[in-house]
């Protein structure tokens, strides 16, 4: 297959020939492929990214297992669809792969075969407007897609996963104190205009502060799962159960809750209609708890941060890690990583254990244990320093 510049009228060096290259003219193929006749415009200026470009093509043309990246997003994007992922997983590997396709394209790179750790690394580093947090995500993403490709042998390894990610810190999550959950509770009686509005923020942060739901598990909950003071679920996330007690101020809060507006008769949810998506119910429940958070005065208050408050303070009374992994409905690794936060009554906690432990195994440290009693100054010793007891010694 031949490369070559097809002229513009208005090229200055139109009459020196196709052979011309100085100019920025687009660029043609024109030869055979798969038995056929192919002439098209390679859509660059580039002769870099056209040299790729019929790299590529000519690789699909010499071998049929020779696996195009935009077929290979499609058939990904299929299996994804039968996983039936939630539409906001969708889209933003969509999204992202969109956005890897089209960069691919300009560049000239067409086939699996030509992207490589560090063509991935060029992508990842024209976009620069991203944050390390989205960068690794997107990372997750291209390990997960090429994972795919590798399992169906369309590529030899794979190439996102030699890929370093990138380095941050985590947002600080400082659990909330009762005080601010107070004060969020006597925020809910302030805001909107209708009584619904107040009735389902206060029910809204109960749940999230004394179950740990996530607010998306809380907007879907139905009437059925709470009976008895106790509520059972599987979370939509990761299909955790959940079986826990509710305390009676929740249970009152739920059965003073009105019909979801505008229903006439009960649906079987408490926030639900029925009729909106999940993501505008979960816009405007947000909406709400951002009106609640502005005027309760707490700062940086998010939904999620009640499953952190409800975390710690279980890790505080004594919890296991286990314990909390079933409160939460995740994985005791998850827990370690993400939600162990510091906190005072947890710092206090792990003071007890350690007086408890000084206490039982540490001897006088003057006489090593030989006066009265183990783990405590003896009254010989008590009151004198190191120097004193040693000058008393000599004498």
């Amino acid at each position: 297959m031949l490369l070559y510049r097809r002229h513009l009228r208005t090229c200055r060096h139109r009459k020196k020939g196709q052979n011309f290259a100085g100019c920025q003219c687009p660029i043609w193929i024109d030869g055979f492929l798969k038995g056929k006749r192919y002439r098209k415009s390679l859509e660059t200026c580039d002769w870099e990214k056209a040299e790729r470009k019929k790299a590529g093509l000519e690789a699909t043309g010499e071998d049929k297992a020779c696996k195009k990246l935009a077929d290979a997003i499609g058939d990904w994007d299929s299996s994804l669809v039968t996983q039936k992922l939630r539409d906001t997983t969708l889209v933003k590997y969509r999204r992202l792969m969109k956005q890897l396709s089209g960069w691919c394209d300009e560049e000239g790179y067409l086939t699996l075969s030509q992207i490589t750790s560090e063509v991935l690394e060029a992508f990842r580093a024209s976009r620069k407007h991203v944050s390390a947090n989205t960068s690794l995500k997107e990372l997750q993403c291209l390990r997960s897609f090429f994972a795919f490709c590798l399992s169906r042998e369309w590529c030899r390894s794979n190439p996102a996963k030699v890929v370093r990610p990138p380095k941050f810190k985590p947002n600080e999550v400082v659990p909330y104190t009762r005080e601010q959950i107070a004060a969020m509770l006597s925020a809910c009686d302030q805001i909107g205009q209708q009584p619904y509005e107040r009735l389902r923020a206060k029910a809204l942060i109960l749940i999230m502060r004394h179950t740990g739901l996530r607010i998306s598990d809380a907007l879907m909950l139905r009437r059925d799962r709470v009976r008895e003071s106790t509520i059972t679920l599987f979370t939509r996330k990761t299909g955790g159960h959940i079986l826990l007690p509710i305390p009676q101020e929740l249970e009152l809060a739920l059965d003073a809750l009105p019909l979801p507006e505008p229903l006439t008769k009960e649906n079987g949810y408490y926030f639900w209609n029925g009729q909106a998506t999940p993501k505008r119910l979960l816009e405007s429940a947000e909406r709400t708890l951002r009106s609640v958070f502005r005027t309760s005065g707490v700062k940086a208050a998010r939904a999620h941060y009640f499953r952190h408050t409800l975390a710690t303070e279980l890790l505080a009374h004594g919890a296991s890690e286990q314990d909390v992994a079933d409160v939460l409905g995740i994985s005791p690794a998850i827990v370690r990583k993400h939600y162990g936060k510091w906190s005072q009554a947890r710092q206090n906690r792990v003071f007890e254990l350690m007086r408890k432990y000084q206490r039982e195994t540490i001897a006088c440290p003057f006489c090593n244990g030989e006066g009265q009693s183990k783990g405590e100054v003896c009254k010989e010793c008590s009151g004198l320093g190191r120097m004193a007891l040693t000058e008393k010694k000599r004498e």
